[in-house]
């Protein structure tokens, strides 16, 4: 079930959040429609597969995708991590609250988290690093997902 009170159509939805600045080309808009449509993070790879499946007349080009998630990065749309399970970035729309993931380490599935454990603490943290002033966090568990907990490896 949603939690939003009024259901959007995508196109409202590109026009609300849509960056100042960043011209919407077609090719843009496919990315931000794959990303939006996505519950986890996904890597350029997987965005390129996403896109040239949904469209395969249009034969993206890899470097478009990388060249637009950039793009959408130095806007502020995006949120790029590396994942330690990852061999490389990942991506996501920018959210209102930051998220963090559990991750199989079978499958690679990245489950969201629903709270951030880390803000429970942060007055500790501050604490013991007085000294520093923290801009962000990350973090991540490792375990196997209910698909993968109970197959034997391979």
């Amino acid at each position: 079930m949603s939690n939003k009170i009024h259901a959007c159509s995508f196109d409202e939805i590109i026009e609300r959040n849509w960056p100042e600045g960043v011209k919407k080309t077609r090719q843009r808009v496919d990315i931000y429609r794959v990303l939006h449509d996505c519950d986890q993070p996904l890597s350029a790879a997987e965005i390129f597969s996403a896109l040239n499946k949904e469209h395969p007349k249009e034969g993206y080009a890899f470097s478009t995708v990388y060249r637009n998630l950039l793009a959408f990065e130095k806007a502020g749309i995006l949120v790029k991590s590396v994942l330690s399970t990852e061999d490389n970035a990942v991506y996501e729309l920018k959210q209102a609250t930051h998220r963090h993931y559990a991750v199989c380490l079978k499958c690679h599935t990245k489950i969201p988290i629903k709270t951030c454990p880390l803000h429970d603490i942060a007055e500790h943290i501050t604490e013991s690093l007085p000294d520093f002033q923290i801009t962000g966090h990350q973090l991540e568990i490792y375990g196997y997902c209910d698909k993968c907990k109970n197959t034997p490896a391979q």
